[in-house]
């Protein structure tokens, strides 16, 4: 019972991403899966809950809430760039299926709603992370400032991976240096030569 399920999950994530939400039937996920479509029905509602399953198994768990949470060592260094690494390879992991949401503008689904919400969950953990790290006096900024700066970083260097046509030479140094630069600029020590 648990391999159907799993089998489906894989079949839809499949198709979702080769054709789009509205282009995958049921009757072909069910065929990929290697079961019927009255199976398929049977563990999924309807093709819309399929879907949000597929993307809810696929990003979750949100590793970074989680060390947000309960992992975080206070190093500003260490930290921050776990962060970003765990953003980035969950990105690239599901790209093909967030490239397909984005391009199918999926709006409004369940799905897109709990990304925004794990989002902003996300978010709402970094910035009284960055509250600490400003109490402690390891930051340089503000942390609403530090927090916008971290993201925009971050996400900007994967939406070019993301959206790129092929593998860019130069990419995993490109992010390693543009992590070493933010986390300079966000220290304390940094800032001082700033002031």
């Amino acid at each position: 019972m648990k391999n159907t399920r799993s089998n489906i999950l894989s079949a839809a994530r499949e198709l979702f991403e080769k054709k789009g939400f509205a282009a995958a039937t049921t009757k072909e996920i069910a065929a990929l899966a290697g079961v019927s479509e009255v199976t398929l029905f049977r563990h999924f509602a309807t093709k819309r809950e399929l879907f949000d399953e597929t993307l809810h198994s696929c990003l979750h768990p949100y590793t970074v809430e989680e060390y947000l949470r309960s992992g975080v060592t206070y190093d500003l260094e260490q930290d921050l760039k776990h962060i970003a690494y765990e953003i980035r390879d969950n990105f690239k992991k599901n790209g093909p299926l967030l490239r397909m949401i984005m391009r199918d503008k999926v709006r409004d689904s369940d799905p897109e709603k709990n990304l925004r919400m794990k989002e902003h969950h996300m978010k709402n953990n970094l910035h009284a992370y960055f509250k600490a790290m400003r109490s402690a006096g390891v930051l340089s900024v503000e942390p609403e400032m530090a927090m916008k700066f971290f993201m925009t970083n971050i996400t900007g260097s994967i939406m070019k991976e993301l959206f790129a046509s092929g593998p860019v030479e130069g990419d995993e140094a490109y992010f390693d240096w543009m992590m070493n630069q933010v986390v300079g600029i966000l220290s304390k020590e940094a800032g001082k030569d700033n002031i």
